[in-house]
């Protein structure tokens, strides 16, 4: 993965009034840490980090060129969490950890099904099962995402993790007979939902 650049400021001002302040001028609060600096408060441009969101996803590897005191400082990291507006879906502020490129680390990453599932085809529905798995690796190896080929599956078939074929220099950390993806039959899910709308129904009270 390559490292995509960002060039933030430092932060002379924290707390909720300047955070906002911040945001109406459409930049972010954020801060960097990591095991070998200190905590680093920091502004980001809000459309470049978007952009570097939808276009790398939130596991993008970042070289941090932070400027202000006069002098410049380069940090190589990745996002640790993203905050955003409850209502409105906009960012609110990010945290970025510092990391090392010969050190491993260990990332939550979406897991996304491709092809056509053979027992879709003959009638079955494909459920998807969890949908992030934990991995790690060093950071120019970590994946954006783990794409894994169901068109194999026929009906009553199931894939885990454990069956997930992954690029090189990527450990799964998640357990390995953990569910992917599944086809079931019509009449299964039937059976599944007429269960729930069941459990879901009170019963009737005697009248007084």
């Amino acid at each position: 993965m390559q490292a995509q650049t960002l060039e933030v400021t430092m932060r002379p001002e924290v707390g909720k009034q300047a955070a906002r302040r911040l945001r109406r001028q459409g930049k972010l609060p954020g801060i960097i840490y990591g095991k070998k600096i200190a905590n680093l408060a920091v502004i980001i441009p809000a459309r470049q980090l978007e952009h570097i969101l939808a276009t790398e996803g939130e596991n993008a590897l970042l070289k941090l060129v932070v400027s202000g005191d006069g002098q410049n400082k380069e940090f190589t990291a990745v996002i640790r969490e993203v905050q955003r507006h409850p209502l409105k879906g906009n960012l609110t502020h990010v945290d970025f950890y510092q990391v090392s490129m010969e050190d491993k680390l260990r990332a939550t990453v979406p897991v996304i099904l491709e092809g056509e599932a053979r027992g879709v085809k003959e009638g079955g529905i494909l459920q998807h099962g969890v949908r992030e798995i934990e991995i790690e690796s060093l950071p120019a190896d970590l994946p954006e995402s783990i794409v894994v080929d169901v068109s194999h599956l026929g009906v009553g078939e199931h894939l885990t993790v454990g069956e997930i074929k992954v690029p090189a220099g990527v450990k799964i950390l998640s357990e390995p007979d953990t569910v992917i993806a599944t086809v079931v039959t019509t009449r299964a899910v039937e059976t599944e939902t007429e269960e729930e709308t069941t459990t879901g129904e009170s019963p009737a009270q005697p009248a007084e």
